[in-house]
């Protein structure tokens, strides 16, 4: 209330005859992070893109379009950034980011060379980069340049996060394992220059992690071996660090369990498959979200049916077949939830995977009536 109190304030202020265009500024930047203050608040992203409006019409009546403030492109620059996150369509998220970048590029241009400022419009450009599909090679030179500048340890943590990520960029497009390479060493850096006491350390871990853990999958032999024991050791750490109710637990707790389960098919060590049987029930337990809860359940079901065949235990198959139908069922809540073709599509694959590995189950029970409904549903 308070918050929407100061934008009638602001509405007003700024209609006012007679300001002059730094006040006018001034007031417009102020009305604008209000309206962004409303949005953290509520999740309203018509606030964002009402912001984002604002922004735009003021600069249209700049008196010098030529010579526009920096901060009306910063301003601008950020706005479309968080309208990118906060945007369910992924064409439309492109979009945004990629007029973020343009606008942040602008506001660059404009600002003084070095200090802390400049590093962090460095760092929200490359987000944008990041975020539309954009150059990565225009983001490389950003980090470059920055880390040539930057002596503080939090902000060069920051940008070997970047760096970490262009990594993962450019492996997607060359598949070279080389990147992944890069990409763990730049996350080590980012962890090495992070206080253990920082909020975001937690956060540095999963991506190291979760980097190393793909390493593993494109690497063979003692390179792929290296690489899955320190993202075990990595993810471990992780977990430790992730605070009690954290949103992420059940992400990391699925992650640790994916990379002791490759640990368990490399060496056969039926610790590794009880352990991470244990870490995906734990994980099914904490998802907020149905797509995440449908892997974690069926990745948990799949640990149990392995124990079965590993042990020769068939009651683990009952468990197992739970652990399936959960899968399925919370597939089927998130299509209903899902915002966008993406997402629907994923919720049925592991739909149709979860009722194809509940068939397998029942077939190894041999209850062939209930695996072939189970296929049916598949």
């Amino acid at each position: 209330d308070l918050l929407r109190r100061a934008d009638r304030e602001y509405a007003v202020a700024c209609a006012a005859p007679d300001l002059e265009p730094a006040q006018a500024l001034r007031l417009t930047l102020e009305r604008v992070g209000a309206l962004e203050a409303q949005w953290r608040l509520g999740g309203d992203s018509a606030l964002l893109q009402g912001a984002v409006g604002m922004l735009e019409a003021f600069a249209d009546i700049w008196p010098d379009r030529r010579h526009r403030p920096p901060e009306l492109p910063l301003a601008h620059g950020r706005l479309l950034l968080r309208l990118a996150d906060a945007t369910n369509d992924p064409v439309q998220a492109r979009g945004y980011a990629a007029q973020a970048a343009g606008s942040l590029r602008d506001a660059l241009a404009a600002g003084e060379d070095g200090g802390r400022e400049l590093t962090l419009i460095r760092l929200d450009l490359v987000d944008a980069l990041l975020r539309s599909g954009g150059d990565l090679a225009e983001a490389r030179e950003r980090v470059d340049a920055a880390l040539a500048t930057t002596t503080g340890r939090s902000l060069r943590a920051q940008l070997h996060v970047r760096a970490g990520r262009i990594g993962v960029a450019r492996y997607a497009e060359t598949g070279d394992p080389r990147e992944l390479r890069d990409a763990a060493e730049a996350f080590a850096r980012a962890a090495a220059d992070t206080s253990r006491e920082a909020a975001d350390y937690p956060d540095v871990l999963a991506e190291w992690g979760e980097v190393l853990l793909r390493r593993a999958d494109a690497e063979s032999g003692e390179r792929a071996w290296e690489a899955l024991a320190h993202a075990i050791r990595v993810l471990r750490d992780c977990r430790r660090e992730t605070h009690t109710g954290s949103p992420h637990t059940a992400h990391r707790l699925l992650m640790l369990g994916r990379a002791l389960i490759r640990r368990y098919r490399l060496h056969g060590d039926r610790v590794d498959l009880r352990e991470a049987e244990h870490l995906f029930g734990l994980a099914a337990a904490e998802a907020d979200d149905p797509l995440l809860a449908a892997r974690c359940s069926l990745e948990l079901g799949q640990a149990q049916y392995e124990a079965y065949r590993s042990l020769a235990r068939p009651t683990r198959l009952d468990d197992a077949v739970d652990a399936f139908r959960a899968a399925a069922e919370s597939a089927r809540e998130a299509e209903a939830a899902a915002e966008s073709d993406r997402d629907r599509r994923i919720a049925v694959e592991l739909g149709a995977q979860a009722h194809h590995w509940r068939g397998m189950s029942y077939e190894a029970a041999t209850r062939p009536r209930a695996a072939r409904d189970a296929y049916r549903a598949a």
